[in-house]
């Protein structure tokens, strides 16, 4: 039953992917609300390290946030006019220019996605398989 349930997600999530990177990207005029970022700290025994997520907020449209990098988190400010594309489905950010600037891009995000979505359905209809750590042979 557990096998069923876990094909079924996968097939449902192959799905997702595979819409989300094969249907065309919305195209949106939004403007920058608010810029937040968000620092994790982690203490491992091996060193530590930070990690910095930038975001920024949009009002004016159907896409709310993207998470960027920290040149577009730093070009772009309060108030700014700037044109989304994004994903239809999930809503991941795919550009972000101001006037003729490209301020962030996504290169690729199409065959990352239809990537995902092809494994993700490999492994819904078990044709991807696997060994265990005891060396038994399972398929998803």
């Amino acid at each position: 039953m557990i096998k069923l349930l876990s094909r079924f997600l996968l097939f449902i999530l192959a799905i997702l992917m595979l819409c989300d990177s094969g249907l065309p990207a919305r195209q949106e005029d939004l403007r920058v609300d608010q810029h937040t970022s968000h620092v994790e700290h982690s203490h491992q025994p091996h060193g530590r390290w930070a990690d910095t997520s930038y975001e920024l907020h949009f009002v004016g449209g159907h896409l709310s946030s993207c998470s960027v990098g920290y040149s577009a988190y730093n070009s772009l400010k309060d108030g700014d006019a700037v044109n989304v594309r994004s994903t239809r489905v999930l809503g991941n950010c795919i550009e972000i220019r101001r006037g003729s600037e490209t301020i962030e891009t996504g290169k690729y995000w199409r065959w990352f996605g239809l990537i995902i979505g092809l494994v993700f359905l490999a492994m819904a209809f078990g044709w991807i398989k696997s060994d265990d750590e005891d060396g038994r042979r399972y398929s998803y």
